[in-house]
């Protein structure tokens, strides 16, 4: 077990880097659309996010992995905040991480469990989704409500981006190394009270993610 907070400030180590500002309010507006929080130019900027959500992004870890007490996913925070003058955005981690722990007296360790996880693996009749960059096309949804995934990247991306939506720690086992354009749209697994035009008439997301991408969800143990 180690904390994560730790900074060096004696003996001439170099501190690591820290926003310069930084504001985070609570938020509970509905209805509940999260964005973010990700760091642009400098400026990092997250809407209506949940403590978890900003502990998986200062860990670069899926949301799943990450235990604590119910308040961490239940409430939602606006975040905005500013990097130094010449720190690149690669150093979002570290910086998100001092943030974390100044605004919220946060500690964290890491361990080793044993949870259920799904695999990601290619089904029988291969691959469906187009290599990146895929010729243009519009993700047509027929006017249907429901969860969507979507974007560009890896298959071990795509398996973390699943892991988001079935609030589990998918593994990809795929063996794929392309890149790859994906879209996604699946009856919420789990619906929420604002959720009432939801359309359960479309397939749940594992049943779509072997249509639309030729891939299998398979539930394991892992430790």
């Amino acid at each position: 077990m180690f904390y994560l907070f730790g900074t060096h400030g004696a003996h001439g180590q170099v501190q690591s880097p820290a926003f310069e500002v930084a504001v985070i309010k609570l938020n509970t507006d509905l209805p509940v659309m999260a964005s973010g929080p990700g760091l642009r130019h400098g400026t990092l900027r997250g809407e209506k996010v949940t403590l978890k959500r900003l502990l998986s992004v200062a860990w670069g870890i899926t949301e799943p992995r990450v235990i604590g007490p119910d308040w961490l996913d239940n409430k939602r925070f606006d975040i905005m905040a500013k990097s130094p003058e010449g720190v690149p955005d690669s150093e979002l981690k570290p910086m998100l991480q001092a943030l974390l722990k100044e605004r919220f007296r946060l500690t964290a360790h890491l361990e080793t469990r044993k949870m259920p996880v799904y695999y990601l693996v290619v089904a029988k009749g291969g691959v469906k989704m187009a290599v990146f960059p895929a010729p243009a096309h519009r993700l047509e949804t027929h006017g249907a409500r429901g969860g969507t995934t979507a974007g560009t990247g890896t298959a071990a991306k795509i398996a973390d981006a699943l892991a988001f939506s079935v609030k589990q720690p998918v593994i990809d086992k795929t063996g794929l190394t392309e890149r790859y354009d994906y879209r996604l749209v699946y009856a919420p697994l789990s619906p929420q009270a604002h959720d009432d035009a939801a359309d359960f008439t479309l397939p749940d997301i594992f049943t779509a993610v072997q249509d639309s991408w030729g891939s299998n969800s398979n539930r394991e143990k892992m430790t």
